[in-house]
């Protein structure tokens, strides 16, 4: 089911810290929960805007921002990889939409401009870390090409007994272009 309301992806500016920083709680709070404490998911979502801040300011760092109606309904990051892997050209950090609106064409809008933004950058294969756990995000990857490649994130963040699975795609060529 698509959204009724055009989707606009613009790049992030320093004034949209707190609504990412509030839209990537409720984000990870929806696909956190049931698998981690209410205490420990309560711990995690005590951020920062600054952090925000600093990323969307970053210069190794692409974030994007997802609109309908004026209002941030999504956003995206990133950059070069944060494990050096021969190979891999870079890494999405995060793509968030808000809870309300999962599977209404954000997360596809969002997953675009990442791909177009990997064009620009002349990326060939990208690399991504999903919780094991994060089955509806798994199955998006899964739809928009990316495949498991067996390995886990080389720092190895656990919540509880998952792990963070890799995740990797072959930016796809522009049939657009002329």
């Amino acid at each position: 089911m698509g959204m009724t309301t055009p989707i606009t992806i613009r790049p992030a500016v320093v004034g949209d810290a707190r609504a990412v920083l509030d839209l990537h709680v409720r984000a990870r709070s929806t696909y956190y929960r049931g698998f981690i404490s209410d205490d420990e998911l309560a711990e995690q979502s005590r951020r920062e805007a600054a952090d925000y801040e600093r990323m969307i300011r970053a210069t190794d760092r692409v974030v994007r921002c997802a609109e309908t109606d004026r209002r941030l309904v999504g956003f995206l990051v990133v950059g070069g990889p944060h494990h050096a892997e021969p190979g891999v050209d870079s890494e999405l950090f995060q793509i968030h939409v808000d809870p309300a609106l999962f599977r209404r064409g954000v997360g596809t809008a969002l997953h675009r401009a990442a791909v177009g933004t990997w064009r620009e950058m002349a990326a060939g294969v990208v690399r991504l870390w999903v919780w094991e756990f994060n089955e509806r995000a798994r199955e998006f990857y899964r739809r928009n090409g990316w495949w498991h490649d067996g390995s886990h994130r080389p720092d190895d963040p656990r919540v509880e007994r998952h792990r963070m699975i890799g995740l990797k795609l072959s930016v796809p060529p522009d049939t657009h272009s002329t």
